[in-house]
């Protein structure tokens, strides 16, 4: 179990690193939910977000349909919000992300599965999620980790 809460350090770290790369406000955490199959997740993250599950579910990341600034977690690693300069308005190399998801398939020994957390509209989260903000769920059928992403101006 510490050896998973480690693997979620390490996975901060470099979501910290990409902050510190994008220098825009993005704000990236990472933490471990349990031995839980990431889609069977829903009140271990509720939990570890320090909010209510009503109103909200975990879907499939590829079935969730987003419009908004950043849908996916490559988006969010890439994509510039409010850049600080011109120079700065073009998205970071998509290398990073790729890389991002090599070292993610070996620290899990496997590739994740990724669930979105997604709300029925009936709530707003902003307050406590971050204006701007998208949680992803990941992980292998036995371990299951928090991605939350937010940007406030």
């Amino acid at each position: 179990m510490d050896a998973c809460h480690g693997l979620a350090r390490v996975i901060e770290g470099y979501l910290l690193a990409v902050s510190a790369l994008k220098d825009d406000g993005s704000l990236f955490l990472c933490e471990y939910l349990g031995p839980v199959a990431p889609q069977a997740s829903l009140d271990a993250l509720c939990r570890a977000l320090r909010i209510a599950p009503e109103g909200l579910s975990l879907q499939p990341l590829g079935s969730v349909v987003c419009s908004g600034i950043a849908c996916t977690p490559r988006q969010w690693l890439l994509e510039r919000f409010r850049p600080m300069s011109e120079a700065d308005r073009q998205p970071l190399d998509a290398r990073l992300y790729d890389g991002f998801e090599r070292e993610l398939a070996e620290l899990l020994r496997g590739e994740p599965r990724w669930y979105q957390l997604v709300s029925s509209g009936q709530i707003s989260l902003a307050g406590q999620l971050g204006a701007i903000w998208s949680v992803f769920v990941f992980g292998t059928e036995c371990h299951a980790y928090v991605m939350h992403c937010s940007w406030d101006s």
